[in-house]
């Protein structure tokens, strides 16, 4: 007989060559703020690069990006994930509630996404990049300057804030796939779009679990709240 179960999520089959999904946790939008300075970084970036190649100066150094930061390759990458990840953040009632099993009260609204492994990567590299201590000054200053336009949400918002919420946001993204993250993603990809979605107590857990993970990675540990109705 054959077996006709689907394949395990994550599993080779599953999930297109080269792409991975995983889970994004709604965090009320904080997670685009320090991806859009980034993508202006980048763009302020490519723009410098092209000025250097149509008018290169006789006495001065043209300006060398390290990798990933030449030749706009983080930028296309930062643009593709603040596509994906935008519809993931403060969301709507429209949008459907992740509830308890009894339905008292809802939990922390998480989006299953199949993003590009590449783009995630490349992300990471982007923020040790723009981290490291020998960082051209002009760039590093560059970096300043954005990342003080985040000082309302966060305190003494600088490059080194700028850079930790860049590589702890990759590392949500680059989450290693458990039963748990497994079971959250086949429950998620079957719920109709913009409909309520009933945990069981084996979801509901392994929701609490992931969520505790994800909070170690974001939030040093603090919650994700679980919502009253």
């Amino acid at each position: 007989m054959t077996d006709h179960a689907p394949p395990h999520p994550g599993r080779r089959g599953d999930t297109p060559a080269g792409q991975r999904t995983v889970l994004v946790v709604d965090l009320d939008g904080e997670p685009l703020a320090p991806l859009r300075a980034l993508e202006e970084i980048l763009l302020c970036l490519g723009t410098w690069e092209d000025d250097d190649r149509r008018h290169p100066g006789t006495d001065t150094e043209p300006l060398r990006l390290p990798p990933p930061l030449a030749d706009r390759a983080a930028l296309a990458a930062v643009q593709r994930l603040l596509t994906a990840l935008a519809p993931t953040q403060s969301q709507g009632s429209g949008c459907g509630r992740l509830l308890a099993p009894d339905g008292r009260y809802e939990q922390a609204p998480m989006t299953a996404l199949t993003l590009p492994t590449a783009d995630i990567d490349l992300l990471s590299a982007t923020a040790a990049a723009l981290g490291h201590p020998r960082l051209n000054a002009d760039i590093a200053e560059l970096v300043d300057a954005h990342a003080a336009q985040l000082a309302g949400g966060y305190r003494r918002a600088d490059r080194t804030k700028l850079v930790s919420l860049l590589a702890r946001l990759a590392g949500l993204l680059d989450l290693s796939p458990t039963d748990d993250t497994r079971l959250l993603t086949t429950r998620l990809q079957a719920a109709p779009p913009g409909a309520d979605c009933v945990l069981s107590d084996a979801e509901e857990a392994a929701h609490a679990r992931t969520a505790d993970r994800m909070n170690h990675i974001w939030a040093h540990g603090s919650g994700i709240d679980r919502y009253l109705y």
